[in-house]
């Protein structure tokens, strides 16, 4: 038996790394092979540490030469720590995943195009996580690649794309409403849904346009995105869907007619 394992020794000190602020040493430890408590702890360790902390790291001295500058030191942690935390959005524990992602989501701006990167990952927990973050980021340049996975085969994948979307909120509805002539049925449907929880009543016009898609889904995904919106311009176009071909199509316009008229 190893006893050195039995009693945890023999681990990393991960405390002390984080007192320290050793995110170099943290990262490294996100690809430690012998015991996954080492990752997800290094994991949660980097998420307490944000990216002001870094800039306060005790080891730097601007004056001192033989030491990188605190801005030098920030840039090339700050490549490792996106390119490792990306990875680590694949371990199979859920924990190192969760952190790696909360770490990115402090790094801010920085972490942007290679979280955006991530959203064509081969592995769906990869997209899942990274359309989850860009929406805690909520920067713009996220708007077009989450409109692009709104159609992902994954439906966590999906669903984390509209929440992002909806948080970043005004500054999407523009392309929103242009996903809504998209070829891809499933596309267009997304938007609609996404549009009716942002609530910007610029789409209420489009939308009611999208009552008219040949897909009997997407026109029920306008409805009911217009009755979210509440504005009355859709009342009596959704009044003219009650005759839909689809029963469900004229259920959901009920439905999104009884939220207006009340």
């Amino acid at each position: 038996m190893d006893i050195k394992k039995l009693l945890g020794m023999g681990k990393p000190d991960i405390k002390k790394m984080e007192k320290d602020k050793d995110i170099k040493g943290l990262m490294n430890l996100l690809k430690y092979t012998n015991d996954e408590s080492v990752r997800r702890d290094a994991a949660f360790a980097i998420g307490k540490i944000t990216d002001s902390s870094i800039m306060e790291h005790p080891n730097l001295n601007e004056e001192n030469s033989d030491l990188p500058s605190k801005s030098e030191y920030k840039g090339e942690i700050g490549e490792l720590s996106v390119e490792k935390l990306i990875d680590s959005l694949k371990d199979e524990d859920w924990n190192v995943r969760k952190n790696g992602a909360k770490a990115l989501s402090e790094m801010g701006q920085s972490a942007v195009e290679p979280l955006i990167n991530a959203l064509k990952d081969d592995e769906w927990r990869v997209r899942w996580q990274a359309a989850e973050t860009l929406g805690e980021i909520g920067d713009v340049r996220a708007i077009k690649p989450l409109i692009n996975i709104l159609n992902d085969e994954n439906n966590g994948v999906r669903s984390n794309s509209i929440i992002s979307l909806v948080k970043i909120g005004e500054p999407a509805v523009e392309l929103l409403i242009n996903a809504l002539k998209d070829k891809e049925w499933q596309m267009k449907g997304h938007a609609a849904e996404t549009l009716g929880e942002i609530g910007d009543v610029n789409a209420v016009i489009p939308l009611i346009s999208t009552l008219k898609d040949e897909n009997p889904w997407v026109r029920m995904s306008a409805a009911n995105a217009l009755g979210n919106i509440g504005d009355a311009r859709a009342i009596e176009p959704l009044q003219k869907v009650l005759n839909d071909k689809v029963n469900d199509v004229q259920i959901t316009a009920a439905k999104a007619l009884d939220k207006l008229l009340r």
